[in-house]
């Protein structure tokens, strides 16, 4: 059915809710026109639902609170009416913006309409979900039933410097095992009328971090020479709550400053300080408002961020809700320096909140195009989950904040809310209606976007040398890894196995492998859309996952199959088009491995295995469920000798064994089919149970190969460094140990836990 006229905004697929925030002067001109086309449409129709709709925007939008309430039954206008005053006369709202959520699939003869409904203000913004259940009277519509869900009900849009700047003797910030004292300073306050979440301090500041923590001590010890972290300070922003700024936040002697006695310097240093660091925390962004969006802090919640003159720019966390409630985060270079938790007053108690999970994530169903002469991506993710909790209205899962996302719709679709947090990378989804306890149900992302696959953390080598080989064939990389770290598919933020099908496009001359079982192969001919036309001839590949998995990979590249075995389980090795040397007999050393591993852990965890073979940057590996990546170096040019020489792995490394026994690389990465693929460790601290135990199997197969004095000689190896490197700190600190000696994180994560 053509829509009625004048109702073109619920109907396009484009309707954006900045928009009609940001044009609202021209709705001033459009709406009245519009209006009086629906009156003279009605008097030759009854009433459409798209008019209907349009009406309540409007009179809602330009608060024409009779004709409102007339929209709805007579039973529901003196409680609408108290609405009315709470948005406009209590939370002082200007402009409102209604979005109907599910017309896609709206049910003429069940009229239930779904609206997603933002009311803001220069300083804060409100987010709820309507539901009306809508009654056709004598050709009119009206609302029968409403009910309103706040999915976001304190939002703020924070802006420093505001109009209250002062002048303070002394500010003074002091909790658990930091203090931050500032003299003579500048005090900028936030936008926001009585309430306190943010302040910027500019001014003489002098930093003590003292962790009561022994080992938290050392670390301080190892990296800045003191046990005590001292600084000079000439600026602080920091967020909080309330009870941490009346407990904590101590401001003497201040004085209140006209901006122009502030002067403009000291108003453009805030506003500059504030825009580097105001969205680091407690930020989010989210399609309905052109301005960020914050939150604010719970509890005793704070985070303050500051730069020190040897530290450089740093953030002080403190969340009494997590495991370890205390983190010191070096921006700059992106490292933990102290995670912790604090030391109880004699005889006060550790609150400890374990959070169950509210959602079970049990399989996905992805389609993904992607271009590699760009690294241009563009997929629809389908998500499948179950509730574990009655009443479940947001989920929440780690997603790169470089794609854009297109749309969110539900398994009825019907387009779901969302919010990003960019800096955590955390995509934030809002329900149209809770989802009961034990009930499946399925979201639907689209997204696109260029990404570029991120440089390789895990089982890499650092240190290496040169070997004699000129070569005048420049150097050249034809693969491209996404894997967990890329964040290119929404996943849980938490570890959790779940079944898959994947579906990849690729131009022609490229292959793809990925994780599971390789179900359909074909090549792409018909288009649905002329601007697809390019995509002809594309490669086009679906994998499927028989066993769950924790997380999804998938590998692009020029590859060729090198070797086949039926198994079981099915092997295969493959060779990118940039490596100069195919290994001969790969398939057969990883079948060899495959059997001694499974005498001693039982069977392969999954359907079978790829290995591919190809050139990059660093030597190592790679292991994602059911396939495997071995690093060859290439030939660069040798800085010291101005000649083309081939790069090989350290064979002083804390891990590397491959340069006596070639076959360790090999025989680690299929090792972590079972620990780190087929079990995982719960969070960092047990790391070491993936990368031990991998390094432990390996080291039993070479034994196995060598014999006994091969593992003599391995094992005094690893003892040697970690000897060596056991200094930087316990196997508990996991992947924390790589932030500052990578050597010292292999050495103790890999070697002493073997």
């Amino acid at each position: 059915m053509r829509p009625p006229p004048g109702a073109s905004f619920l109907e396009s697929e484009g309707f954006c809710y900045n928009d009609q925030v940001k044009k609202r002067s021209f709705f001033f001109f459009l709406i009245p026109s519009l209006f009086i086309i629906l009156l003279s449409a009605s008097a030759f129709a009854d009433q459409s639902i798209p008019e209907f709709l349009l009406q309540l925007q409007h009179d809602f939008s330009f608060r024409r609170f009779e004709p409102y309430l007339e929209a709805y039954a007579p039973e529901l206008r003196e409680q609408q009416r108290a609405e009315l005053t709470r948005y406009f006369d209590e939370l002082r709202m200007e402009s409102v913006a209604l979005n109907w959520a599910n017309k896609g699939n709206f049910n003429q003869e069940r009229p239930v309409v779904f609206l997603q409904v933002i009311c803001q203000n220069p300083y804060a913004a409100l987010i709820e979900t309507w539901q009306l259940k809508l009654e056709n009277n004598g050709g009119r519509w009206q609302v029968k039933e409403k009910s309103a869900r706040g999915n976001l009900n304190q939002l703020y849009k924070i802006q420093l410097p505001a109009g209250r700047i002062e002048r303070a003797e002394s500010v003074e910030i002091t909790h658990a095992d930091f203090s931050l004292t500032f003299r003579n300073a500048l005090v900028f306050y936030d936008n926001i009328p009585n309430l306190e979440t943010a302040l910027l301090v500019v001014g003489d500041g002098r930093l003590v971090f003292s962790p009561a923590d022994p080992g938290e001590r050392h670390q301080l010890a190892l990296l800045y020479k003191n046990k005590i972290l001292e600084d000079r300070i000439d600026h602080s922003f920091l967020r909080f709550s309330d009870a941490f700024f009346k407990q904590n936040i101590k401001i003497a002697g201040n004085v209140g400053v006209p901006a122009s006695v502030a002067g403009e310097k000291a108003r453009s240093r805030a506003e500059a300080i504030f825009a580097k660091y105001h969205s680091r925390y407690f930020t989010i962004q989210s399609p309905l408002s052109q301005d960020p969006l914050s939150f604010l802090p719970q509890g005793q919640e704070a985070v303050i961020q500051f730069r020190g003159r040897k530290t450089g720019e740093m953030a002080y966390v403190y969340s009494p809700f997590a495991e370890e409630e205390v983190t010191l985060f070096d921006t700059a270079r992106e490292r933990f320096i102290s995670l912790y938790s604090p030391r109880q007053e004699q005889g006060g108690g550790r609150l400890i909140i374990s959070f169950s999970p509210r959602y079970d994530v049990r399989d996905y169903d992805i389609e993904l195009d992607f271009q590699p002469e760009d690294y241009y991506l563009s997929a629809r993710a389908r998500l499948g989950f179950l509730s574990q909790v009655d009443g479940l209205d947001a989920v929440k899962f780690k997603f790169h904040p470089g794609l854009e996302i297109l749309r969110i719709y539900d398994g009825e679709r019907r387009e779901l809310l969302f919010t990003q947090d960019p800096t955590a990378r955390i995509l934030y989804i809002y329900f149209l209606e809770p989802i009961a306890r034990n009930v499946r149900t399925t979201i639907e992302v689209f997204y696109r976007g260029r990404l570029e696959p991120p440089a390789q953390l895990t089982d890499t080598l650092v240190g290496q040398r040169y070997v004699e080989a000129p070569d005048d064939i420049p150097v050249r990389f034809e693969t491209f890894l996404f894997s967990q770290s890329a964040q290119w598919y929404p996943y849980p933020l938490t570890e959790d196995f779940f079944t898959a099908r994947l579906k990849v496009i690729v131009p022609p001359a490229y292959s793809v492998i990925s994780n599971g079982v390789l179900v359909e192969k074909s090549v792409l001919n018909g288009v649905q859309r002329v601007t697809e036309i390019d995509k002809v001839g594309s490669s086009c590949s679906v994998y499927e996952t028989k066993h769950p998995v924790k997380y999804l990979s998938f590998l692009v590249g020029k590859l060729s199959l090198t070797q086949e075995n039926p198994g079981p389980p099915p092997l295969a090795s493959y060779a990118s088009s940039d490596v100069r040397s195919v290994r001969k007999n790969l398939l057969v050393e990883a079948g060899r491995i495959l059997e001694f591993y499974e005498s001693r852990f039982g069977s392969f965890p999954f359907e079978n295995l790829r290995v591919v073979q190809r050139l990059w940057r660093t030597a190592g590996g790679h292991s994602p469920a059911s396939f495997i990546i071995l690093n060859d170096l290439p030939r660069v040019t040798n800085a010291g000798s101005g000649v083309r020489e081939r790069l090989v792995g350290n064979p002083n490394s804390p891990v590397d064994l491959s340069s006596q026994w070639r076959e360790y690389f090999l025989a680690h990465e299929i090792a972590h089919q079972w620990w780190g693929q087929g079990v995982t460790w719960a969070r960092y601290k047990d790391q070491w149970l993936s990368e031990g135990l991998s390094q432990y199997s390996s080291a039993l197969y070479l034994q196995s190969k060598y014999g006994d004095e091969a593992l003599a000689e391995i094992l005094k190896k690893f003892s040697r460094w970690t000897e060596k490197k056991s200094v930087w700190g316990p196997i508990t600190m996991g992947s924390r140990l790589s932030f500052t000696d990578y050597e010292a994180y292999q050495a103790v994560v890999y070697d002493k836990t073997t």
